[in-house]
């Protein structure tokens, strides 16, 4: 393993290195041992990520012009000798991935995203549950709130509250907690192709969990945290082992031959573990991830670039605390990746750690 890291320098890419993601996969690359260099891209030329990494570049925005997009990733990634591109953003995953193999054989890296198809079954909360529930995995009690039928039927079984949100999005974005016929009318007809899921209780066991499958070697292993959430990101996180937990999160990945990092979001119920969301990227957790010693940033590169055989890294109990830090910058930085639309070196200044 010393002899492959001493052959030559990795270089791993971040997109969307502004975002809470992207952040926390650049921290978790920070602490790899293989010490990348980082090259970091976002769309907003202000971005944290384009002024801390070793070099940072501006990409068109995926919605306003897709095909700059394209060849633009494709640009920086040639032109910094890109091994590994770990994506920060949902929605250039959804754009890169029925272009992955064109790209990796264009360019030599390797792209950390699962097929379009399965991107588009789980960023869809309704197609989610229908394949879980279709084999037999756990799954919180689930309808499509506009078809009242059946949620009246949900309701008369589960009663109130419930929890109503958007089929589509990630997150705990417009969630909802419904206590009556009259806001769930009014809410049916407000919030977006909604649907109508079972409350799960206990609420203070909520759970995310990080799993790494090999597209080589299959199923690693994993990392649990009980979680506390603020504006929809982990801000308090228990390093937890539990074998209810990774036994359901292990039959999911497998089920459908899911690779690379994947997180899981699930309750421990009185009827057992019942996932409710699943998205097929790194997490905002991936730096505290990598601090407990599974580093899913730092798994990519072994197994993926240098093809290395893996064994699961022995994570350690603890805590993880959040809080918000800062950076500082000038304005000619600020002027200059506005105008050459990129960032040589890490720039800005941090004050003393808190």
């Amino acid at each position: 393993m010393a002899g492959a890291e001493a052959r030559r320098e990795l270089t791993a890419l971040v997109t969307g290195a502004g975002a809470p993601p992207g952040v926390s996969i650049f921290k978790a690359l920070r602490q790899s041992a293989l010490r990348p260099r980082v090259v970091a891209t976002d769309a907003d030329p202000i971005s944290v990520g384009l002024f801390r990494a070793d070099a940072g570049y501006v990409l068109p925005r995926v919605t306003a012009d897709e095909p700059a997009y394209l060849s633009r990733l494709e640009e920086v990634c040639r032109r910094e000798r890109v091994d590994l591109v770990c994506f920060g953003s949902e929605v250039e995953m959804r754009r890169v991935a029925p272009f992955r193999a064109e790209l990796e054989r264009r360019t030599g890296a390797r792209l950390v995203v699962n097929e379009a198809a399965l991107l588009e079954r789980f960023m869809d909360k309704w197609g989610m549950f229908e394949a879980l529930h279709d084999r037999g995995l756990p799954v919180p009690e689930t309808v499509l709130a506009g078809d009242r039928a059946a949620a009246a039927a949900l309701v008369a079984r589960r009663g109130f509250p419930l929890i109503l949100k958007p089929r589509h999005g990630s997150g705990s974005r417009d969630l909802h907690l419904v206590k009556s016929a009259g806001e769930l009318a009014w809410l049916t007809e407000h919030v977006p192709e909604p649907v109508l899921q079972e409350h799960l209780l206990p609420d203070d066991e909520e759970y995310t969990v990080g799993v790494y499958r090999s597209p080589r070697s299959g199923y690693l292993g994993q990392i649990t945290f009980r979680r506390s959430l603020a504006a929809g990101l982990t801000y308090k996180a228990e390093v937890v082992f539990d074998e209810e937990i990774a036994a359901a999160c292990r039959r999911v990945v497998e089920a459908f031959d899911l690779w690379g990092p994947v997180n899981l979001q699930l309750r421990k119920t009185r009827e057992g573990v019942r996932v409710f969301e699943i998205n097929l990227r790194f997490s905002s957790s991936a730096v505290m991830r990598a601090h407990f010693g599974f580093n899913e940033a730092e798994l990519c590169l072994r197994d993926l670039v240098l093809g290395e055989p893996l064994a699961m890294p022995a994570v350690r109990r603890g805590w993880a605390l959040r809080y918000w830090d800062e950076v500082y910058l000038d304005e000619e930085a600020c002027a200059a990746v506005r105008r050459d639309g990129r960032v040589e070196g890490p720039a800005g200044r941090k004050e003393a750690d808190f």
